[in-house]
């Protein structure tokens, strides 16, 4: 897993290196620069042509003018634009100004608006810009010259390299604080930043590459990324005389009429992600048309009456190692809500189910056993009482907020998924594609959950819990990227099918990792 770093945390490490360790700053601004550059030969070696450098007057301008300077020694004789008044220009960034200059590279400065002919000279006819604007320090919105200056050099029509985030994205959030520049490359310094791993910062970053810079880096941060390579240390293989009933038997409570599907997709999700066994437990109604659908699927329909289908849920859940609810379920009556904290064992919550708790994300603080929520942003805007705009503009606070408001596990799905946990942990799945945007794949994630938290079973250690669910949530995600042909098109049951092919990857990975390893000259 890779730790993912919020503005405050970066701080703290560049204090703890030039305080504690006594390293230079000035060396940490050279490091950045050169591995930056590094980047530029990589990946635009055919582009150096024409160059345009934009710094900033902070110190991700300083970066821009180090970047320069190496460029100029490779003999790529860039532009260098300085946007902003230079009196402002201080610390290290003013030295490497000044150094710059010394070996004769003009620097033109822009200080107003009524000055930008500078910059457009400039970015005429160039072949790359750099991006030194603005780096994890901005938090507020962008305008006048600032703005002025990202929207000149995102419609360039060129490749963009942003050093450590691209100017105008919030290092917090990813939200584009005005106007953000898109680029093709960003190199980030030091550690990886949580605005670049979610949308739309994630979009704006293009192929994000990490620079170190020579400080160490702290492993235990908060939040962190996680994908297929992780999996393999999440999910334990079997032991050769495993059997159906050492998988885990999940009880599915879901399917009413009309919505007999998602029952069928959570199942399917639970039998493909691991389980021995999986009874569906549909309103009493629809269990004619879910039997007519199943195969290796069982059946146990509640009683048609409220009052017996409670007790009759509680009874069923007796050798049953992790449920779902709600998927097709309905949310009319109170059953799914006094299931949601009744329930004897492990339990997902989706959909109906979360529909029915309505705001009170308190009461699930006297489950009977974990839970699992599942929220897309629409759900957790209703869980919380605010926004859907409000959701997505802070996705790791809301993830964050469900998860303590309710002290259960949280799964926030979207795109670049957020696994809260209520003691503050954080893992963001790096996986994915837009073709899971389809009715459907969220009830199969339901039941992916489900088969690995009964595999966790019976221990309800939350460091146990939470890799379960993280790595549900992770071959869910590349589940879909082997079963899509396009961006568009998939079917949630195709996703179901794709669950053992994307383990089956990801333990590959690991293999091959592991060889490459031990044949590597030493």
């Amino acid at each position: 897993m890779t730790p993912l770093l919020t503005r405050e945390a970066v701080r703290a490490i560049d204090r703890h290196a030039v305080e504690t360790l006594k390293l230079p700053s000035l060396a940490l601004m050279e490091n950045a620069g050169a591995g930056a550059t590094a980047s530029v030969l990589a990946h635009f070696g055919d582009r150096l042509a024409r160059v345009c450098v934009v710094g900033g007057t902070g110190q991700n301008g300083g970066d821009a003018w180090v970047v320069a300077r190496h460029l100029r020694m490779h003999g790529v004789h860039a532009r260098c634009v300085l946007v902003g008044e230079e009196a402002r220009v201080s610390g290290d960034a003013s030295v490497n100004l000044a150094v710059l200059r010394a070996l004769g590279v003009p620097v033109a400065c822009i200080a107003d608006q009524t000055a930008t002919r500078a910059l457009e000279e400039a970015l005429d006819g160039a072949t790359l810009i750099v991006d030194g604007l603005f780096g994890t320090g901005l938090s507020r919105a962008l305008s006048g010259l600032e703005a002025d200056a990202v929207s000149r050099m995102s419609s360039a029509g060129v490749p963009i390299l942003s050093l450590d985030l691209p100017s105008g994205i919030d290092c917090d959030t990813g939200a584009v604080l005005g106007v953000a520049v898109r680029a093709t490359v960003t190199t980030t310094f030091a550690a990886h930043k949580r605005g670049l791993h979610q949308h739309p910062g994630a979009a704006h970053a293009g192929v994000v590459e990490l620079v170190p810079i020579g400080v160490p880096v702290d492993g235990s941060a908060a939040a962190q990324l996680v994908d297929r390579r992780d999996v393999d240390a999440l999910v334990p293989l079997r032991a050769n005389d495993a059997h159906k009933g050492t998988a885990g038997h999940v009880v599915v409570f879901a399917g009413s009429p009309g919505h007999t599907g998602a029952a069928v997709l959570a199942g399917l999700g639970a039998l493909r992600g691991g389980a021995g066994l999986v009874t569906l437990a549909p309103r009493a109604e629809a269990r004619a048309a879910i039997d007519a659908k199943i195969l290796e699927l069982m059946s146990a329909a509640l009683p048609a009456k409220a009052a017996d289908a409670l007790p009759f849920a509680l009874g069923l859940c007796e050798g049953k190692r992790a449920a779902v609810l709600g998927p097709g379920f309905g949310h009319a009556d109170t059953l799914p809500r006094a299931l949601a904290v009744s329930l004897p064992i492990a339990c997902v919550l989706d959909a109906d189910a979360l529909t029915a708790l309505g705001t009170a994300l308190s009461s699930l603080r006297e489950s009977a056993a974990p839970r699992v929520l599942t929220p897309h942003p629409g759900e957790a805007a209703r869980l919380l009482g605010t926004s859907v705009a409000a959701v997505q503009t802070d996705r790791f606070a809301a993830a964050l907020r469900l998860a303590q408001e309710s002290q259960q596990l949280v799964v926030l799905k979207g795109a670049r998924t957020i696994i809260a946990a209520p003691d503050g942990r954080m893992r963001v799945c790096a996986e994915g594609t837009p073709a899971l945007g389809v009715g459907g794949t969220g009830d199969v994630l339901a039941g992916a959950i489900a088969a690995q938290l009964a595999s966790a079973a019976p221990t309800q250690d939350p460091n146990a819990l939470l890799d379960a669910v993280t790595a549900a949530v992770v071959l869910h995600a590349v589940a879909g990227m082997i079963a899509a042909r396009a961006d568009r098109g998939l079917l949630a049951h195709e996703v179901a099918d794709a669950l053992p092919a994307a383990l089956t990857l990801c333990r590959e990975l690991t293999t091959s990792a592991s060889a490459a390893s031990q044949t590597r000259p030493r």
